[in-house]
């Protein structure tokens, strides 16, 4: 009945567990060495500004660096409604420890969630394996390292963003929904108006595949009204609460107060270009047009949206979604691309980037393959079904919707683990020859995966700030 008591670790997880937080410990010392120089110092500012222009991984954001230097909402509350108030209890300790010490300790506060959730991701990857897939202890290991050899898995256990903790959560979600499935046990309410609460609070789509694990542990169950009303409405509807009065506290004065300092600065330019000799009018001119059309390249790697406002400014129906699918949500998740490597879409990176050798691609079709193998021996397994689910509704919202396409890379660690996860079923039904073809073929793409990703991030980790800006 102790809770906590998911979380200690099995003899047989012992070894492997130690290997595997010893190499996510050396990379964030490395990414911290790496970024020390400059985010140790006390009292530079703006905060923003050097987050922003020094720390380059991909399109993740440096908003949690934001706001345990400097706590405020940074993160859009809708999406993110309890996220902020998370790292609250880090920023007071940052205040602390930079009064005593005289320094910025952010970047160490930080490390501490990060190297914990991908610890401990790893360790509920290879239970949901062992225990819910029923693998041997060679297969559940080999996996799970396969999993953490993915480009963007890899990097996500350093990133400063929400994205490892919500793979955190959403693996321990699903290991305890195939528990469940597994020991004909019913999704308590409370167990998932608990999980919905703290998934969706982290990030909003994680809510909804807490939802979907209530209905396929649960089946027709899940409709009862009892369930429906204390499960899904209440939570969602505390939760929403929650999103608007922190949106109208904290976001919507500062929002306001933006707009007015905006239109000031507006009336005061226009006071000044009015005042201007015609050289200096056209030399400014020209400095407006080079500026609009640097906005407007960057807008075009957004794509159009649906429409423009709410949540549909954040949807895009131009973006192709066949390149999307072989360069970016199934290539550059498990491949790095070696031009561009780690540049922001919105700033550096075009929106697709083509491999340098023919053999990448061929590597992403063996996966691929592999995948599909996984789910044909898999397709009567509800577990998988409701793993299926979770990579079927991130589908939704980035290819049919299109939100976050442009860097749908970004995003692996939401749902990148149902390919080992298919994987498995081919695992557990081959036999004898089959498997050691198996075991070889995913033993081989793992020492690629691992040596090719992991030399480009360390080579990255070491290399000077400036040669990547």
């Amino acid at each position: 009945m102790n809770p906590f008591k998911i979380f200690k670790l099995k003899p047989e997880e012992r070894i492997q567990a130690g290997v595997m937080l010893l190499v996510i410990v050396v990379l964030n010392g490395l990414f911290i060495w790496r970024m020390h120089d400059l985010f140790l110092q006390e009292g530079f500012g703006p905060y923003w500004k050097v987050f922003e222009r020094e720390l380059h991984l991909s399109g993740y954001d440096p908003l949690t660096y934001l706001g345990i230097t400097d706590w405020d909402t940074v993160y859009n509350v809708y999406r993110h409604p309890l996220l902020a108030f998370m790292i609250w209890p880090f920023w007071l300790l940052n205040q602390g420890l930079t009064a005593l010490l005289g320094v910025n300790c952010v970047q160490y506060l930080v490390a501490l969630p990060v190297i914990v959730a991908s610890f401990y991701s790893y360790i509920f990857i290879y239970r949901i394996h062992r225990e819910v897939i029923m693998l041997g202890r060679y297969d559940a290991t080999l996996l799970s390292v396969f999993y953490f050899s993915f480009a963007y898995i890899m990097l996500s256990v350093i990133v400063p963003d929400h994205f490892t903790i919500s793979m955190f959560l959403l693996l321990i979600t699903l290991y305890i929904s195939g528990r469940c499935i597994q020991k004909r046990r019913e999704f308590k309410w409370w167990q998932s108006a608990l999980l919905f609460f703290i998934t969706a609070g982290v990030t909003l789509s994680n809510g909804v595949k807490t939802f979907l694990s209530g209905f396929f542990v649960n089946l027709r169950d899940f409709f009862r009204p009892k369930y429906l009303l204390l499960a899904v409405i209440l939570p969602a509807a505390l939760l929403w609460g929650v999103a608007v009065w922190e949106y109208r506290t904290f976001a919507l004065p500062k929002e306001l107060a933006r707009q007015e300092a905006k239109a000031a600065k507006e009336k005061r330019i226009e006071e000044q270009v009015a005042q201007m000799s015609p050289e200096m009018r056209k030399n400014y001119e020209k400095r407006q047009e080079r500026r609009a059309a640097r906005l407007k390249a960057q807008a075009e790697k957004s794509g159009t949206p649906m429409k423009n406002y709410g949540f549909w400014k954040w949807t895009d129906i131009t973006t192709s979604r066949i390149e999307t699918i072989y360069e970016n949500l199934f290539g550059e998740t498990i491949q790095f691309h070696r031009k561009h490597f780690l540049e922001d879409t919105l700033v550096f990176r075009p929106v697709f980037v083509k491999y340098d050798w023919l053999w990448s691609y061929v590597v992403e079709g063996i996966i691929l393959l592999l995948f599909a193998v996984g789910l044909c021996c898999g397709w009567r397994s509800r577990f998988l079904w409701m793993s299926l689910s979770y990579f079927g509704f991130d589908m939704f919202i980035h290819l049919i919707l299109g939100f976050g396409i442009n860097e749908i890379f970004i995003m692996a660690p939401h749902w990148l683990f149902v390919i080992p996860l298919a994987i498995a079923y081919a695992f557990k039904k081959a036999k004898k020859n089959q498997h050691k073809v198996l075991q070889l073929s995913v033993l081989a793409l793992t020492a690629y995966l691992l040596v090719y990703n992991g030399c480009l991030l360390v080579d990255f980790l070491l290399s000077p700030i400036r040669a990547v800006l």
